[in-house]
């Protein structure tokens, strides 16, 4: 069988499309979408996710796999204290995973060279609603290709690594890790307020943390979500159904992430068919 290089090149893009894995290579800056990688640092993980608590005691937990390599070719975005940044996943493909996007910052004197050693803090929560649906929907992050979220008011000026992470949980047998940084250059005109609840990374989390699965199971119909990591700092969000602002492109007009279903694991069950989900943060429905 004969293939085409347009064939091989659409059959190398299947993986993101149909595997359910995913990566956020794009910054949105005043509602505009960067390239791949021009102000995000590029790794060499790909699409695949860490699996595990492996990854929780490794450097690489900071930026992901073989990024710092690329620190020197990665822009730096200019933002000012205030402003609604985000990050966009690959092929605008929409995430069909259960569990928490948080975002965190780090400052540094030249983030062109930073490694991420210093301290972090935590600007950002999405987390989840009930009722619990057994399809996974009512996480927050379910459908979107991206996620939007506030630079503090009170972050002070300079150069930092912004990182987003998402907590996937639909494996009874540990987390899926998805994260990547970008470079922001930070003005404030206003009042700046050093960040407070600082943590390192490694280190922010470890094999006892209980918002980790398994040590949180989906499927124990909780009644609560135990948000990992630092409270979020004074003026960044955590946010529930009620309060959230859309920004995804309909499913019809984007691909969308989907999963082929998982050997069953210890509950029986498989893949993202078999998600439930609970809340965020102390949030609670009656």
């Amino acid at each position: 069988m004969k293939f085409s290089i347009a064939t091989s090149v659409a059959l190398a893009a299947l993986p993101s499309l149909t595997s359910a894995h995913y990566f956020f290579p794009h910054l949105y800056v005043n509602d505009v979408k960067s390239e791949e990688f021009e102000y995000v640092r590029r790794s060499t993980q790909g699409y695949q996710p860490h699996f595990g608590f492996d990854i929780l005691s490794s450097n690489d937990m900071r930026c992901n796999t073989g990024s710092q390599a690329n620190a020197g070719s990665t822009k730096v975005a200019s933002v000012n204290s205030g402003d609604t940044i985000g990050f966009g996943t690959n092929l605008d493909g929409n995430i069909q995973h259960p569990g928490p996007i948080q975002v965190y910052m780090s400052k540094a004197t030249d983030v062109s060279s930073y490694d991420g050693s210093g301290d972090w803090f935590k600007i950002y929560e999405l987390g989840a609603n009930f009722p619990m649906e057994s399809s996974g929907e009512n996480w927050l992050v379910w459908g979107k290709n991206r996620i939007d979220f506030q630079i503090p008011t009170e972050v002070p000026s300079g150069q930092y690594l912004v990182r987003i992470e998402h907590l996937a949980l639909h494996r009874p047998s540990g987390t899926e890790f998805y994260f990547n940084c970008a470079h922001v250059e930070v003005t404030n005109t206003g009042s700046a307020l050093e960040p407070s609840d600082l943590v390192k990374i490694p280190g922010v989390y470890d094999s006892t943390t209980e918002g980790l699965s398994p040590n949180y199971s989906i499927y124990s119909g909780g009644t609560s979500y135990p948000m990992p990591g630092p409270g979020v700092f004074p003026s960044g969000s955590e946010q529930s159904a009620t309060n959230e602002t859309s920004s995804t492109t309909p499913a019809t007009s984007t691909p969308t992430i989907t999963e082929t279903p998982l050997a069953a694991e210890a509950t029986g069950k498989t893949g993202c068919s078999s998600v439930r989900k609970f809340s965020r943060r102390y949030h609670r429905h009656n």
